[in-house]
């Protein structure tokens, strides 16, 4: 594993932001249905589905595993992992051989293995269902061993969504025990990836500052709007705070 913290630019902590309402994207049952059209899509056109936050997105994040994951046989997880995109890019433009994703769906699940399998990947990738938010679940995944790289693609922006007993507001428990169920997957030395469109890089490290320590962001297109420079999406790169 090559020095993240030579890719690093300022990691400085903000302010704690606040909380979205809740939405349909934070519910297993929107989730299953997506993934129910997309498995019947993939059946019969191949298409394999949408690229959450698009295709660019993703190769950055690949790029950036590659940049810094020197040994293509490192523990990958991709935490709620879709139709597997990501996975397969590392597998087939990285080389990486040791690829887990993981998702709440069973559908989701699903159709990540059909398509693995449709590109000879299925000795490289292993896609199981698991409740990310679960102690046992993280444990059940991550073994003794742990993950050297934890990624999460939108996965967190769906958390903190999530409906508190199916009302409008967010589950602050299920947003407060994603940190942890990263902590408890990664290696002492392990990098977390992620990236997101519902929080700022500030934010991101504000957020995780309790477990994790930022080492790196990931530079995205940028606008201005009211004499401020912002980015559409955020990607963040951290290790175990000390």
């Amino acid at each position: 594993m090559s020095n993240t913290a030579e890719t690093a630019n300022s990691c400085e902590q903000g302010d704690e932001p606040v909380s979205f309402e809740a939405s349909k994207l934070g519910r297993k049952d929107h989730w299953d249905s997506v993934y129910d059209r997309e498995i019947n899509t993939f059946r019969e056109t191949g298409d394999i589905g949408e690229v959450w936050f698009g295709e660019d997105t993703a190769a950055k994040m690949v790029t950036w595993v590659c940049n810094n994951i020197d040994d293509t046989d490192a523990r990958i997880l991709d935490v709620g992992c879709g139709n597997g995109h990501l996975l397969l890019e590392l597998a087939e433009d990285g080389g990486y051989t040791n690829l887990t994703g993981t998702d709440y769906s069973a559908q989701a699940i699903e159709l990540a293995k059909g398509i693995a399998a449709s590109r000879g990947l299925g000795d490289k990738i292993t896609f199981v269902e698991q409740d990310f938010l679960s102690a046992t679940e993280v444990a059940r995944i991550a073994g003794e061993a742990k993950f050297d790289v934890v990624l999460d693609k939108g996965t967190y922006d769906a958390i903190c969504l999530k409906p508190k007993d199916g009302g409008a507001d967010v589950d602050q428990q299920a947003i407060d025990t994603y940190p942890e169920s990263v902590v408890g997957s990664l290696k002492d030395s392990g990098v977390f990836l992620i990236t997101s469109c519902n929080w700022t890089e500030d934010e991101l490290v504000a957020r995780f500052a309790t477990h994790l320590e930022c080492v790196g962001r990931v530079k995205h297109r940028s606008f201005k709007f009211g004499g401020a420079v912002g980015q559409t999406v955020a990607t963040v790169a951290f290790k175990k705070a000390k």
